[in-house]
């Protein structure tokens, strides 16, 4: 059902409840980031379990305060596979 565009990867997230935690992932989003569906369910959206050694904390609270719903702002954020050896870096965009 969200699968419709090829290539696409995300969560969705439950603003309702502490931490906002993630309610659905994707198959591309497992994939992307090497966890299983199971690992990831009910983590914040915020992705801490991502992080890595080159993860900005500067980066973490804007990215915290974009989707948290405070206020809407651009976040480049480096994260990191289960695996550890392949980073990602996004641009993402959160709003209220």
């Amino acid at each position: 059902m969200f699968d419709v565009i090829p290539g696409r990867k995300f969560i969705i997230a439950n603003a309702r409840v502490e931490n906002c935690a993630i309610i659905f992932c994707n198959d591309g989003f497992c994939h992307m980031c090497g966890y299983t569906r199971a690992e990831i369910m009910q983590k914040p959206c915020t992705c801490n379990f991502l992080y890595g050694p080159h993860t900005k904390r500067l980066a973490i609270a804007q990215m915290a305060q974009a989707l948290l719903g405070s206020e809407e702002r651009k976040v480049e954020i480096t994260l990191y596979r289960k695996d550890g050896r392949t980073s990602m870096t996004f641009s993402m965009t959160g709003s209220d």
